[in-house]
């Protein structure tokens, strides 16, 4: 069996939604992805969403008429996402894998990779796994979106992401950044604030 290099590892994740224990499921798509969405999407595009959970992001964007694909690397969440975009007739791709096993034909390939509830459900030790991932992924021009979370506790998931931390990560002879910018008034729903940051590859 190959090893995980996520972490946690799929039988964490699986276990939670054996369990329904899915607080960072709202049963919707958040406010603060609208507004990446009005305000910082192109009009038109390929649009990539790993650790994508149950998708009502992917079934909004793919409603909108982006071109969708969406991943998580345990089943439940996806054969919700496959009932609901069959429900409404939608287009959308989606990977049941470990996103860091992204198959290199997918290099290149996307304008937008959105980020929301994947970083902070990574050990930082991937933090640069992360950032490869996205530079790959993504067209030059194309941009990580992405809604950022503190949180006031050292053990995750959630782990902490401050701002400090994630502008870091992107190396500057990579990336273009812009933010951060603090959501406020905090969502009662999530265990601490969040921010919007912003990320263009270059090249």
């Amino acid at each position: 069996m190959s090893k995980q290099i996520t972490c946690p590892g799929p039988e964490f994740w699986q276990g939670k939604y054996d369990e329904e224990h899915l607080p960072w499921d709202l049963g919707r798509v958040s406010g603060p992805v609208e507004t990446l969405v009005r305000h910082h999407f192109p009009p038109a595009g390929r649009v990539f969403i790993p650790a994508c959970g149950r998708g009502f992001e992917a079934v909004y964007l793919a409603g909108l008429g982006y071109r969708v694909t969406a991943l998580d690397i345990v089943a439940p969440p996806l054969d919700f996402l496959r009932a609901q975009a069959a429900g409404r007739g939608l287009e959308i791709e989606i990977l049941h894998r470990d996103m860091f096993t992204l198959p290199a034909n997918y290099d290149g390939a996307f304008d937008v990779f959105l980020e929301q509830t994947c970083l902070c459900a990574l050990a930082p030790r991937f933090y640069p796994d992360y950032e490869a991932l996205a530079y790959r992924a993504l067209k030059p021009g194309g941009r990580l979106l992405g809604v950022f979370m503190e949180v006031d506790f050292d053990d995750g998931p959630p782990f902490n992401t401050p701002p400090d931390l994630v502008m870091g990560l992107f190396p500057p002879d990579r990336w273009r950044a812009e933010g951060p910018e603090p959501i406020v008034p905090k969502s009662p729903d999530r265990p601490g604030p969040e921010y919007l940051a912003r990320f263009t590859k270059l090249g």
